[in-house]
Parts: structure tokens; C-alpha cells; sequence
């Protein structure tokens, strides 16, 4: 007997997981009155897709037998693929759970000492205790273009910035603390508070973070009608520290640094607190494993 099913032409992508579900579910009830009972639909529909399984892979796929089907050889061979590719599916669109203690991955964030200290040492202290096989790498911070830049690239996975830093496309940001800037000096070479002049005549350590680094202390004492001697750049918080040390150099940083035997007074003109923020790239954004630990992050930079 010839069969009266030729099979078409098929484009694999119109088989969906609705069509693998009938054929499955015809299996299982052993006609289609009761696949359309289990599916809750009306039986001329499971007809329909049937008849369209049948055309796209040349077979009947299931033969009348008593009151009921049984699948044919064909349909056989294709249950295992149908019940597999069911299983992906599902599992495409599961929720994204993440564990902690199985995380064996390595977290790149970019960072002066300032978040260093402030903000990463809790997070790691935390990660000690919850991922023991987590690493984590701190490079070195750099100007916002380079960071951006970073975290498109995907060699970062955050980075902190001053907030509103960046307002790109696929950059998103979370602000996790303030701070205020405060002027650094060795104490043998004492430096008067509220004393713009002292502060202009003074050499000083200036911190750049990169080639395109803005410098807002400068544009501000433009501002005054003021300008200052830079005799050193460095490119980190730590380095200024260190030549300030047993010098007349000064230098002015965020005021949560660790002074290591310096003093450190406010500088003579108004001193807003500003937001410090972590960056991070649209990718990221509904990862399970990055969204715990910026949660974990925000939490920490909370409770301080």
C-alpha cells in the first residue's frame, strides 16, 4: 500500500514546541479525543497539527488501532528527540538560579583604594565565607572612556565611577555611597584650613586616571580666578599618599583614604559629598550571579 503522506519540504524552525507537545501527548493518551481532553483543546485541533507533522515528515505517524492510535515506526524514532528538545526548551526559560558555593568563576572590578577598602574588602571578607572558590581581580581604575570601554569588551564585569560618569548606551549604573574630597599633608609641613592661598602656594601630587583624565579641582580654581603648581601626576590614590610623606607636597583625595600618617583638612572652598557609583553592561544586567553580588555589594555599602 502506497502511503498518501508525502513529505514536504520543511523548514525545521516551523516545528515549535506546541506541535512536539500534541505528538507527545497523542502518545500518552492513545488518541485524540483524549490528547485533546489532557490539552484542553477541541480534538479538529489536534487533527490540524497532526496532519501538518504528518506532511513535514512523510509518515502517519500514528494508524487507527481499536478504539484508540498506536504510533508508527516512524513516530517512535522520533519521541526521544521530541521529549529532548522539549527538555531545552523548558530549560531556556526556567529561572536563573545561581549558588554561591558552587561559583568557581573569577568577578574582574575595577577600582581605586578607595573602593578597595571601603567597599571590596566586605564584599571579599563575604565571598570568603559564602564562595570560598570565587576569585575576584582588581585592576586598576582609569578614565571613564577606557572603563566603558572595558566593560563592552566584556573584560570587566564592573567598575566604579563617580555617578553620572557615564551616560552610553548598555551602561548602566547603581549608587552605592558618598564621599568628600579632603587636602592630604605631612604633618611637619602643616597646611592652614580655609586658606585658599596656602593651598595654591603649596606643591601638589595630582591623581590621574588615564590619558583623557578630567581634572575638576583645576576647573573649579579656574573658576576662582586661581590656579595651582602640579609637580607630580601619579595615576593612583596610593602613590600620591606615598610622596606626600616627608614632603611639602599635598595633595587632595577623597577624604575615606587611608591617611597612613598623614593629617588631612578640608578644602577651602565648598565641599559637597559626591555619589560613588557601580557601572556595569546591559549584559550583565539579569544574570543571576551578577545581580547577587551587586545586591550583596549595595547591602554591604548600607550597613557601613
Amino acid at each position: 500500500m502506497v502511503s498518501i503522506y508525502t513529505m514536504e519540504k520543511t523548514d525545521y524552525l516551523n516545528i515549535d514546541g506546541h506541535q512536539l507537545r500534541i505528538l507527545l501527548t497523542i502518545r500518552e493518551a492513545g488518541s485524540l479525543s483524549g490528547a485533546a481532553k489532557i490539552l484542553d483543546m477541541n480534538q479538529s485541533t489536534i487533527s490540524y497539527w497532526l496532519d501538518l507533522l504528518r506532511k513535514r515528515t512523510g509518515d502517519p505517524l500514528f494508524v487507527r488501532h481499536g478504539n484508540g492510535v498506536e504510533p508508527t515506526a516512524r513516530a517512535r524514532d522520533l519521541f526521544p528527540a521530541a521529549e529532548a528538545a522539549l527538555r531545552q526548551i523548558e530549560a531556556m526559560f526556567e529561572p536563573q538560579l545561581y549558588d554561591p558555593a558552587e561559583d568557581h568563576g573569577v568577578l574582574r572590578i575595577a577600582c581605586t583604594a578607595l573602593e578597595r577598602d571601603t567597599l571590596l574588602k566586605p564584599l571579599i571578607h563575604h565571598a570568603q565565607q559564602v564562595a570560598p572558590a570565587l576569585s575576584f581581580e582588581l585592576p586598576n581604575s582609569g578614565s571613564s572612556f577606557q572603563l566603558i570601554e572595558r566593560l563592552r569588551l566584556g573584560t570587566l564585569d564592573a567598575v566604579f565611577m563617580p555617578a553620572g560618569s557615564s551616560e552610553r548606551d548598555g551602561i548602566l549604573q547603581r549608587t552605592l555611597s558618598r564621599f568628600s574630597d579632603a587636602v592630604y599633608f605631612d604633618p611637619q609641613y602643616p597646611l592652614e584650613t580655609d586658606n585658599l592661598d596656602a593651598f595654591c602656594d603649596r606643591p601638589q601630587v595630582r591623581v590621574a586616571f588615564g590619558p583623557d583624565a578630567g581634572f575638576s579641582i583645576d576647573r573649579k580654581l579656574t573658576k576662582m580666578g586661581r590656579t595651582r603648581h602640579v609637580a607630580v601626576q601619579v595615576s593612583d590614590f596610593e602613590s600620591a599618599l606615598a610622596l606626600i610623606a616627608g614632603t611639602r607636597l599635598i595633595a587632595t583625595l577623597p577624604a575615606l583614604l587611608n591617611r597612613q600618617g598623614l593629617q588631612k583638612i578640608a578644602p577651602p572652598w565648598e565641599n559637597p559629598q559626591r555619589e560613588l557609583a557601580l557601572y556595569w553592561h546591559a549584559r550583565n544586567q539579569t544574570s543571576a550571579r551578577h545581580r547577587y553580588w551587586r545586591d550583596t555589594l549595595a547591602k554591604l555599602a548600607k550597613s557601613d
